[in-house]
């Protein structure tokens, strides 16, 4: 939060190595290290008890609502996109697209505000493609309630790196064109990175055993460098704080435990 931005992008999961292939975005672009390896330390290692009443969070994530006691951070607003007829029920996220129009209303509704924009993608579930609902049928099935990651890791399921890396790369595509979209409706200093990589059967340290998904505690190369391609473009906003606003919504455990397990969350 320190640094220079009025819009942090956030792609979910995206490793710098795939965003260096697939982007074709221009602005200054470098690597920096996460203070996490999933969405939860992400989360905790940036926001933890700060008072952000100067930023909207707009996030397709439930993972800031699921753990928001123990981060215990106060935005200015908190938008969850997850929670409203915009989340797929077929595929189990929600789409690149719905967030970008979302996004392009709260910057204009606020701004004066720094605004943070959290998609999914190129997280799981993989969109338009083979492997779309892998998983998804063995997860409800599932008595010990394991991600799609862990099933994979223990060969409960067999899908080649090869596969996986086509279907993150499609998803990283549809992202990074609706990000597109969202930067031609915008201006000042944006900022695009990630929370954190994806590790797809490299080994881990310290115990060397091939590793699959986000998992926690474990700080590799694919884990945690994740990129931060710098965009100036027009006048910058004047960003002003304001007092906290929340906003009542009908949410349910229910409904954030069902969305986490869409995403391959136990």
């Amino acid at each position: 939060m320190n640094e220079d931005w009025d819009v942090l992008i956030i792609l979910d999961a995206c490793r710098n190595d795939m965003f260096l292939k697939a982007c074709e975005i221009e602005g200054k672009l470098s690597t920096k290290v996460s203070r996490g390896s999933n969405t939860r330390e992400f989360l905790s290692g940036n926001f933890s008890d700060k008072t952000l009443s100067d930023t909207v969070y707009t996030t397709a994530n439930p993972q800031f609502y699921k753990h928001r006691r123990n981060i215990n951070a106060e935005f200015y607003k908190t938008y969850n996109i997850w929670n409203s007829d915009l989340w797929d029920e077929n595929i189990g996220t929600v789409h690149p697209g719905d967030v970008t129009n979302v996004a392009k209303q709260k910057i204009e509704e606020h701004p004066h505000k720094r605004h943070i924009v959290h998609y999914l993608q190129p997280h799981y579930p993989f969109i338009d493609t083979k492997l779309e609902d892998i998983g998804r049928d063995i997860l409800e099935q599932n008595s010990d309630y394991s991600d799609i990651w862990g099933l994979q890791m223990r060969g409960e399921i067999n899908i080649s790196k090869e596969m996986i890396n086509k279907a993150y790369y499609k998803n990283l595509e549809l992202v990074l064109d609706a990000v597109e979209d969202l930067l031609d409706n915008i201006s000042g200093k944006i900022i695009i990175t990630s929370d954190h990589g994806n590790i797809v059967g490299e080994r881990s340290r310290p115990i060397p055993i091939k590793e699959w998904g986000h998992p926690s505690g474990i700080y590799t190369s694919e884990l945690v460098e994740i990129p931060w391609l710098v965009i100036e473009k027009g006048e910058r906003p004047e960003i002003h704080a304001g007092e906290s606003v929340q906003i009542e919504e009908d949410i349910t455990d229910e409904i954030v435990e069902d969305r986490l397990k869409d995403l391959g969350y136990v």
